[in-house]
């Protein structure tokens, strides 16, 4: 029988103490976590933050965050609206309350009952097997390392589909929310328009730690299409003005300061980079056959590189246009 303190395992994710009562919690490959979360104890009550991608992985997380601190969960934080953060929400009771931006909120709901979500889930098990076959017939180690990330995606989308239900948060909020407890203090910091319509990072000011979700990918390449590069790095800024020393990514192993500086340096070079093409007059179609920029060749979901790319080719298009006008 466990008992508090002792670390229960999943194939998921793995924990990673950060300081007395508060955990990362990282993706392991094979499991369906797909993204991170984390568990902070506030002394007379438990955060979780994300709720990672399926019912399954949110149950583990529900379990861990419970062994953990010895009480049940009081709120889940569900940082932004993508699926890989908030689909385990459904893992956890009644008692537990969802909070979230009320953009985020929004998003939630007009996302679950949208023909784009349900078109997604009937090509689950298409797609799956598409992946798989790919992964399957790749000889070089660096591909199948990239294809063998989005089997884990595939495959967990399948496994949740018969029993998903999207839980929506039942509280919102729209500045900063303050968690006191009686261990330590808890800060709910909103921005809008970085990686998505709205992102909270999650701030514990003594220990110097930022939740940060997808507003940082550590050794991942980051999917800037859904949201504004230049308000990302000015998020990143705003961030680094905190003075964390620790930083949870929303992908990514835990990493320190110096992995926000990082993630701008990955906007910076491929916006020189669009904007280079631009100016020069080359065809958007030039981007898939343009080599990927070191040291990002060996950071995982590669696809991102030409998705990033043409969204960024086509977003100073049209600023060239409009300076024209």
């Amino acid at each position: 029988m466990q008992t508090r303190h002792q670390v229960p395992e999943s194939k998921h994710f793995r924990l990673e103490q950060l300081a007395e009562g508060v955990y990362a919690v990282i993706h392991i490959a094979g499991g369906a976590a797909i993204g991170n979360a984390g568990i902070v104890d506030l002394g007379d009550r438990t955060l979780v933050y994300d709720s990672l991608f399926t019912p399954q992985a949110g149950k583990d997380l529900r379990t861990a965050a419970e062994v953990l601190t010895g009480r049940p969960v009081d709120v889940v934080i569900d940082s932004h609206w993508h699926n890989d953060h908030i689909w385990g929400n459904q893992a956890f009771g009644a008692e537990t309350d969802i909070i979230s931006t009320a953009e985020t909120r929004r998003m939630i709901v007009a996302t679950r009952g949208h023909g784009a979500f349900d078109t997604f889930m009937a090509k689950a098990a298409a797609s799956l097997e598409a992946t798989r076959a790919e992964f399957e017939a790749e000889k070089d180690e660096g591909r199948r390392r990239q294809l063998a990330m989005w089997v884990d995606y595939h495959q967990s989308v399948v496994e949740a589909k018969p029993i998903l239900r999207v839980r929506a948060p039942n509280l919102t909020f729209v500045q900063r929310v303050a968690f006191h407890g009686t261990a330590r203090l808890a800060e709910l910091i909103p921005f809008a328009g970085g990686h998505t319509e709205s992102d909270a990072v999650l701030f514990l000011p003594r220990e110097g730690i930022a939740f940060m979700s997808d507003l940082l990918f550590i050794e991942h390449q980051p999917y800037l299409a859904g949201g504004d590069p230049d308000r990302m790095l000015e998020t990143l800024d705003q961030v680094a003005q905190l003075n964390p020393k620790i930083v949870v990514p929303g992908h990514g192993p835990v990493g320190g300061p110096d992995a926000l500086k990082a993630m701008q340096r990955y906007i910076r070079t491929l916006s020189g980079l669009a904007r280079r093409m631009v100016a020069g007059g080359e065809p958007e179609a030039n981007i898939d056959q343009t080599p990927m920029p070191e040291p990002y060749g060996d950071w995982l979901f590669a696809a991102f590189f030409p998705v990033n790319m043409h969204f960024l080719y086509q977003r100073e298009k049209r600023r060239q246009q409009a300076r024209v006008r």
